[in-house]
């Protein structure tokens, strides 16, 4: 019993001990984030008193309304008096317009960001008996180095696109993907080869790359269409997956530059023949389907008169989404000697063909709306006249077939009309008839359809009966609303 007092003296001096212990590092940690605090907010405040010593010199120098020289001496000068890092992230704060980058170039050359950000990605400042991972590591954390390749990607520095494609190796993977995005900024031919090295290392091993395939496609897409004779070897590569990727690489980069051109053509001018030969020849052939896919809309942009007949044949390719794309690459005026073969994809077993045929020939005009009145009127095929009619819809067709209705209503119109009735499309007629102030159109229809039994028009008839302005239209709606009650109770 003699001990226990003993064991209660110890405790409540390790418990008094542990208090006084806690107190103490709480307090440590308050007075250590007042001291943080207290430094950042001095720190914030000479960043914005050296922001507003810098920002005029910067504008100033870019603008050349002050002498150049003594812009770069004064922030020279600025710089040595203050961290060289808040001169860095007040230089590169706000960057100048397109047509001041080149001054903006020169001058982080000249206050030596340029040799800095090189500095962090290049090979300086080594640690022997280290790997190059460790090597990299230990210079510089990667979000600097991810940075200086930002940076020099941002002043575009075209001299500087070996740095950032050795950054592609680079252990960090943020690193790797800002010098990818920097490269497709750059668009410096010199480093193409580069890049489709890696578009193949991405496809063949992309553990070992590091690299989003995605990111690399996108960077190689950046290169205007005088690049993709580049591809040339990639396009025979005998990787199917290589093949196919890079073929719908050249699709990207034809259609870019073909974007805002409508009389855009590939010829010998934009094109390489090898290439042009290459699709016309090989592409078009091949045993990946995908590879025949993205053919088609490069074959299209061709002046060659071989590339009808190529693009007739891929129209009847077995794989249905060869012939998809085919269908649509030839939404194109130049193929309006071709509407019949485009029409012939209406009865295509895939809907999504059909889709496409019918809104490839929409975008003809005349010409194609007449071959869609044709088949929609000859054909036996229900799922064909259905996509038609759901495609018109949501094309929004409606209201240009009621218009020509209304101004030939004994043309074809009118039996493109009975045929929709037929198959019950009426509930979109009916809501276009109801908000139409066209009184010749609302009379044409009564006259044709007004006894017609399909339920949404007799609601339509029956509102025109009791709503109607007009007093003709009136009466005819009245007449065919009594024609069609007899019916019903003679029925």
């Amino acid at each position: 019993m003699g001990g226990f007092p003993v064991l209660i003296e110890q405790v409540i001096t390790f418990v008094i001990v542990l208090l006084v212990t806690v107190v103490v590092v709480t307090v440590g940690f308050v007075a250590a984030a007042i001291l943080r605090r207290k430094r950042r907010d001095a720190f914030f405040e000479q960043l914005d008193d050296l922001r507003q010593q810098v920002a005029p010199l910067v504008t100033g120098v870019l603008g050349r309304t002050l002498d150049y020289r003594q812009g770069v001496a004064q922030i020279k000068k600025l710089g040595e008096k203050h961290k060289p890092a808040l001169i860095e992230q007040l230089v590169m704060e706000k960057l100048p317009p397109a047509d001041q980058m080149p001054a903006m170039t020169q001058l982080c050359e000249d206050l030596g960001l340029v040799k800095q950000w090189q500095t962090r990605l290049g090979g300086d400042g080594q640690v022997r008996g280290m790997s190059g991972t460790l090597q990299r590591l230990f210079r510089v954390g990667y979000l600097a180095r991810a940075r200086s390749a930002e940076h020099l990607a941002t002043i575009r520095h075209r001299a500087s696109w070996p740095m950032l494609v050795k950054a592609l190796d680079d252990p960090h993977p943020d690193v790797r993907e800002v010098a990818l995005r920097g490269l497709g900024s750059l668009v410096e031919p010199q480093s193409f080869a580069a890049l489709v090295q890696r578009l193949h290392q991405v496809i063949l091993d992309p553990d070992e790359s590091g690299l989003a395939f995605r990111t690399v496609k996108s960077a190689v897409v950046s290169f205007p269409l005088s690049q993709a004779i580049g591809l040339e070897a990639s396009l025979r590569h005998p990787h199917r997956r290589i093949r196919f990727l890079c073929t719908d690489v050249v699709r990207e980069m034809v259609e870019k530059a073909a974007e805002g051109h409508p009389d855009f053509y590939l010829d010998a001018s934009n094109f390489a023949p090898s290439l042009s030969e290459l699709f016309l020849n090989t592409q078009t052939y091949d045993e990946n389907p995908d590879v025949r896919a993205r053919s088609a809309p490069v074959i299209a942009y061709m002046r060659d008169p071989r590339a009808v007949p190529v693009l007739l044949g891929l129209l009847e390719d077995p794989e249905w989404f060869v012939r998809l794309h085919t269908v649509r690459a030839l939404a194109k005026p130049r193929f309006e000697g071709q509407l019949l073969q485009i029409a012939a994809r209406l009865a295509d077993p895939r809907w999504m063909v059909r889709e496409a045929a019918v809104r490839t020939l929409l975008g003809f005009g005349d010409a194609g709306f007449s071959v869609l009145y044709d088949y929609f009127l000859g054909s036996e095929d229900r799922y064909s006249r259905e996509q038609i009619a759901d495609e018109w819809q949501r094309a929004g067709v409606i209201p240009t077939l009621l218009g020509h209705y209304a101004q030939q209503p004994h043309g074809r119109e009118r039996q493109v009309l009975e045929q929709l009735a037929h198959m019950g499309k009426t509930s979109y007629l009916v809501g276009l008839l109801l908000g139409s102030s066209d009184v010749a159109l609302r009379k044409n229809f009564l006259q044709d359809f007004g006894r017609h039994a399909d339920r949404q028009i007799q609601s339509w008839v029956a509102w025109l009966a009791t709503h109607e302005t007009d007093p003709d239209v009136k009466a005819l709606a009245q007449a065919r609303k009594g024609e069609a009650g007899m019916g019903t109770r003679s029925r």
